[in-house]
């Protein structure tokens, strides 16, 4: 029956993907008190309040609720109530809750990779290979990455980076450490960071004197040219490759998608039109391959060509 048992007050929950905690308040004394979850969906009104799984006779004031949440648009209504022998308090205030609002999201998966002073960065989306997925579209995540040299002076940077994707510009022997999260710009959420990795960078091995430095495009009536310097050589050939954008936004490592543009391949000017592989639709990016000899090459910076925006 009901009895002078408080009722438990500030009804919680706290999500993180499709992890549903539930927690509570109270403020009585009472020894071997359980609590108890009943909740119902706007759909199912008629149905009435049903026990909530995972949330009977807790003896705790949280209890994992994942499994009891199916559906993640719908708003779930949820109360508490007390209980000690044979009385039972009052129930909670009503909690109203809809999964994909309260959803917060996970952090994303982080390696790292040290190659040629540079750190190489792979990012797995925050619910890679789960069944129950509250992200229905892995796509749709921009990621921001955090890094800054391991010292006692750090300055945070940060960075808006593709799954896969490239830090440059880093200095050589040292130590750097990273973090990154996943968000959702449409739905205005921001994700948990990931936990920190750190990693050394190493010394640049490649001749830098034989890249192609300044790539630039000249774009005119979608006639498309990639200019480049050549920092005084006279020597060795240059390939312009390039790569379709959209591969850039896929989890694939897309470093042997590279493709020639017909035409540029074994050029020894530093120019060359690449107006044959754009179409107005897509969007692209460019390098510059400078080889000297049979053993060294060196690539460019890349540049995107956007062909509606960059042409005049």
């Amino acid at each position: 029956g009901q009895s002078s048992l408080q009722s438990p007050e500030n009804v919680q929950v706290c999500a993180v993907n499709t992890n549903f905690t539930l927690s509570w308040n109270y403020t009585g004394n009472e020894p071997n008190v359980t609590f108890s979850a009943e909740f119902q969906w706007s759909e199912l009104e008629e149905a009435g309040w049903q026990e909530l799984l995972g949330c009977q006779a807790v003896a705790g004031t949280r209890c994992d609720i994942s499994s009891a949440i199916s559906e993640y648009y719908d708003a779930h209504y949820v109360r508490v109530r007390a209980q000690a022998g044979h009385s039972v308090s009052p129930w909670s205030g009503i909690l109203e809750m809809v999964p994909d609002h309260v959803a917060q999201i996970g952090p994303p998966g982080l390696e790292l990779q040290s190659t040629n002073g540079a750190i190489k960065v792979k990012v797995s989306p925050p619910e890679a290979n789960q069944r129950k997925k509250m992200w229905i579209n892995d796509l749709s995540f921009k990621y921001n990455l955090v890094f800054w040299e391991n010292s006692s002076h750090a300055q945070l940077q940060s960075k808006n980076i593709f799954p896969v994707d490239t830090i440059e510009d880093l200095a050589p022997d040292t130590t750097y450490c990273f973090k990154v999260q996943a968000n959702l710009p449409v739905e205005a959420k921001q994700g948990l960071f990931s936990p920190i990795s750190c990693v050394k960078t190493t010394q640049k091995a490649v001749n830098d004197l034989l890249c192609a430095t300044n790539v630039s495009v000249l774009a005119l009536n979608m006639k498309f040219q990639l200019l480049w310097n050549n920092q005084g050589r006279q020597q060795g050939s240059y390939n312009v490759q390039y790569l379709t954008g959209y591969l850039k936004y896929l989890y694939d490592d897309y470093s042997d998608k590279w493709l020639s543009v017909p035409g540029c391949e074994n050029i020894s000017s530093t120019w060359c039109s690449f107006s044959s592989i754009i179409t107005p639709t897509g969007f692209y990016y460019l390098r510059v391959q400078a080889r000297e000899g049979h053993n060294t090459s060196c690539v460019s910076r890349e540049v995107k060509v956007d062909p509606l925006k960059t042409s005049k």
